[in-house]
């Protein structure tokens, strides 16, 4: 049933939305999720309030989110293509969110520049500590696996991390999208509030975000990757542009990434 409150207004400017609940057992309550009718996000706007180390506690690696592993292969992959594009191998990464460094170093043995950044204390990690990073810097590549959809007060947040890091060239991201959710969208696997999941994201708001902070936004696959680009790099967005061709047809055709999207 679609509500409308005018109390509540999208990013987007909406206030027409669909509202759905689902009980969260790490947190001990239902959590209210809105999906806008506009640009089809979803949101949990009380998450901001939520006391999440209920959530990222020493377990969440093992139980919880198990398919880290999978899909740092699979993203050792894509930046090795995009590189072919795009010399990022050049450029110094942050990975943002970077758990316990399984990505981090697999990237660094490529040749990739990588410091590691994780807002969550990591008891035992892949990584030597000394590549951990304690504060923002100033990176040209921003590397978030699946982080954008753990965010409670997204846009702001988004804004903040992006200014914090001096505004990078490149945020390379996954996060899986509205646009392919299946119905009943309510029990979509990915709206899980368990797995720390507030903010699900569509296309239509994932533009609008880089519009607000002058990015350009670039889906690889349609699915699972996503760039955003500096709008003044034309020659970069322009090449990210051609590179994702192969990349969506690729992954139309083999499915390959489904399994890792938890």
């Amino acid at each position: 049933m679609i509500v409308m409150n005018p109390e509540r207004k999208c990013v987007c400017n909406s206030t027409e939305f669909k509202e759905y609940n689902k009980y969260s057992q790490a947190l001990g309550h239902s959590v209210e999720y809105v999906q806008c009718e506009s640009c089809g996000m979803i949101t949990a706007p009380e998450s901001k309030n939520y006391k999440l180390e209920r959530i990222y506690d020493k377990d969440y690696f093992n139980n919880i989110d198990y398919g880290w592993q999978g899909r740092a292969r699979i993203l050792t992959i894509y930046m090795q293509y995009i590189n072919i594009w795009v010399h990022i191998k050049k450029m110094r990464i942050c990975d943002f969110g970077a758990g316990n460094g399984y990505l981090s170093k697999d990237l660094m043995k490529r040749g990739f520049k990588v410091l590691a950044y994780e807002p969550f204390v990591q008891e035992e990690t892949y990584l030597d500590r000394s590549y951990y990073c304690n504060k923002p810097f100033d990176a040209d590549v921003l590397l978030m696996v699946e982080v954008f959809e753990h965010l409670t007060n997204a846009f702001e947040e988004i804004h903040k991390i992006l200014s914090d890091f001096n505004n990078p060239k490149l945020i390379i991201f996954t996060t899986n999208l509205t646009d392919n959710a299946p119905e009943p969208v309510n029990e979509w696997v990915y709206l899980e509030p368990d797995a720390g999941h507030f903010t699900i994201w569509s296309k239509k708001s994932l533009t609008l975000l880089g519009e607000k902070n002058g990015y350009r936004f670039i889906s690889m696959d349609d699915t699972f990757l996503h760039i955003l680009c500096k709008e003044n790099e034309i020659k970069t967005i322009k090449r990210l542009t051609l590179s994702s061709i192969p990349v969506k047809i690729t992954v139309k055709s083999r499915g390959m990434i489904k399994r890792f999207l938890k």
